[in-house]
This record gives C-alpha cells, structure tokens and sequence, in this order.
C-alpha cells in the first residue's frame, strides 16, 4: 500500500521535479535506461510517484541511486518531462534528509575535507608535476598568462590519468600556449557533487573557485574533463571555457603540431554523457581521430545520442555501483563487438570505468582503452 501526500510533490518541485506532471507513462524512459531490469519500473515508477506525492519515493534509497544522471532518458522523453532531473530532485531530497548511501557519503566527505573524490590530500593536488618534463607554470611564476589550464581531480590525482596529463603539458608547451596552472589552489569543480544531489557542496567548491579565478584574473580557461567543461560552461558565468581537444584540433589542422607517425589502428569512440548529451559535442572528438595518419574510426551499436553511460558520473567513480547490470562491462562488450583494437575516450572518468570493464570482461587482449590525447601523441611523438 502506498501513502500519498500532495506536500511531498510540492517538496519535491522545489527540488527541480516541476516537470514530472508532464510524463504520461509511456515507458520510453524504462525502455531506453541503461541500467534498467525487464521489471519495466525504474525510472518511471519513481516519475510517477513523485508526480502524485507518493512518500515511498522518498524511502526507497535503491530507486533513487541506481540513476547514474546519464540524461539518455532526459534526451528521449517525448513528452519533455526530464526523467533525469526529476531523479536528481529525489536524490536531493535524499540528502538533505541525511538518507545517502555509504559510497555516496563517502564521496561527498573526500571532496569536502580533501576536495577530490578519492579523498587523497589536497596539498598533493600538484605532485603530478613532479613527474612533467615540460615546464608548467603556475599562475604565480607567470601572471601574465592568457589561458588558465584547469587539471581537474582525476587528472591531478588518479596515475592513469596523470599518464594523460603529462603528454598534455609535452603538447602546450610545444604549441607555446600562454598557460598557467593554479597548483594546490585548485580545488574540484563540483559537477558531480551537484548530479548527486548536494546543492550547498557544489555552491561552497563554486564560490572558493571563483574567488581563486578572481585573485588571478581569469578570465579565459581550459579543460580535459567533460565534467569540469560541463560545469564551467554552463553553472558558472562570467568565463570563456574551452575544451583541451579544440585547441588540439586547431593544432593539427593548422600544422603547429605534425601528426608524422601512422598508427594503423581501428578505433571506435565512446561518447561521454558530459560532451554528448549535456552539452552536444559529437564532432569534436571524432574530428581529431580522423586527423590521426592510419586511424580508421567504426562506431559501436549505440553512438553519438544513443551512447551508453561508463557508469562512472554522479558519485560512483569511487563507489561501487549497486544496480543489476554494470554500465562498463556492457559498454566493453559492445566496443569489442566493433573488432576496434582501440577503445578510444575523451574523459578520465570513462578512461577509468571503462579500462575497468574491459578487463573484467576479459577482453584485455583484443582491445585497449586510449584517450584520444594518448593517440594524437603517439602519431605525434612515435612514443605512447
């Protein structure tokens, strides 16, 4: 038996779940969910009973965190009623009341005690650079700079992206990019904070990144992480935000950096949910691979629009994810379905996920996971 109660949906609203009234049960979400099961329920059960106030909405923690804020729902739903969003109001409502899973609670204490979600210590936010042989300087050695390069939690912290990062300081420093580097003052942009729903985490991470840009003078900056351009892009203001592959792509095409190696490979290209469908970069990433001498790119079954989550986003790239069904070991499965030898990415999150998932299927010896940087390099360099 379920109890309604019509202050719950006005709860809820508040939250961002206004747009629930629209949905009329089609199951098209349910249908096109990445992680949902044959009981036909999630996520539209959850739409439902938030729209009509159901209290169990608020009780279910399963419901609400099997969500992985991927937006292919949101995408689809041809009633425009933001199946994503409306998860996302529950989610908040969740954590307001204290009602967070153990991997969720987690994750949101590392980034407000260490401001990244592996909870590392934030003053080895900049260790990495110990590793770089180019030079990198920080916005202290070089005020004058043009643009400032935000690294991002992943690319600071995490070793196989760290691997990235120093093929990217090699790049900018050969292409003469007038860059800086804010070191241990960096902290963590907040996106996936606030897909998981705590709203005054990512305010508080937004206002200190903010100042810091204003103590520097930023006004231009970019990024590798879908993550941190979704959120800089779109819930700060104020900034000119570019993505690292468009200065890399204007590089190439412009000949200021020589692309002389063929790589012989066939690769397929796994579009995240934070360049694909929340902010409509398709062309981009594919764009760069088809300037790399001897790639021939082939597409997975679901690509572009369609693409399938790596399962990393909103909290469970350090968690592990309580659903059924692995977004990673489907999303492997289906790259080495394409007979790609490389599964190439433009994310440190889905480099991680899917690296993982590619090995757990056990299909580490038919395919690699790349990011794109790590191809363009080695044509670049002759060296991975």
């Amino acid at each position: 038996m379920i109890t309604i109660n019509p202050e719950y949906f006005e709860i809820l609203k508040e939250f961002g779940a206004g747009e629930a009234v629209k949905c009329y049960q089609c199951g098209t979400c349910t249908g096109i969910c990445p992680v949902s099961t044959t009981d036909a329920s999630f996520p539209r059960k959850v739409v439902l009973y938030t729209r009509y106030g159901v209290e169990e909405v608020i009780e279910n923690l399963d419901e609400a965190w099997l969500c992985l804020s991927c937006n292919l729902c949101t995408e689809f739903c041809p009633r425009d009623a933001k199946p994503s969003e409306v998860m996302l109001s529950v989610k908040k409502v969740l954590v307001e009341s204290g009602k967070t899973p153990p991997y969720i609670r987690d994750f949101f204490q590392n980034i407000t005690k260490q401001r990244n979600p592996w909870g590392i210590g934030k003053f080895k936010r900049e260790d990495w650079m110990k590793k770089c042989e180019a030079d990198v300087p920080k916005v202290k050695d070089n005020p004058e700079f043009e643009w400032l390069w935000f690294v991002g939690c992943a690319h600071s912290f995490e070793n196989r992206n760290i691997a990235v990062t120093l093929k990217m300081a090699r790049i900018l420093n050969d292409l003469g990019i007038n860059f800086a580097v804010l070191g241990r003052e960096e902290g963590c942009c907040g996106n996936d904070v606030r897909r998981a729903g705590e709203e005054g985490l990512f305010e508080l991470l937004a206002e200190e990144n903010m100042k810091t840009f204003d103590k520097y003078g930023v006004q231009k900056l970019f990024t590798h992480s879908p993550h941190c351009f979704n959120a800089f892009k779109n819930w700060y203001e104020g900034y000119e935000v570019k993505l690292f592959l468009e200065i890399l792509r204007d590089a190439i095409k412009s000949g200021k950096l020589e692309l002389k190696n063929s790589l012989d490979v066939t690769v397929t290209y796994h579009d995240s949910c934070y360049l694909g469908r929340y902010n409509g970069i398709y062309d981009l990433p594919r764009e760069v691979l088809k300037l790399i001498p001897g790639v021939e790119l082939v597409e997975m079954k679901n690509n572009r629009r369609m693409s399938l989550c790596c399962g990393g986003g909103a909290g469970n790239i350090v968690g592990d994810y309580p659903g059924e069904i692995q977004p990673a070991r489907v999303r492997a499965e289906e790259a080495a379905e394409t007979g790609a030898n490389v599964l190439a990415v433009a994310c440190p999150f889905c480099l991680l996920m899917l690296e993982d998932g590619v090995k757990t299927e056990k299909l580490d010896k038919q395919i690699v996971v790349k990011d794109i940087i790590e191809l363009v390099y080695e044509s670049a360099y002759g060296e991975e």
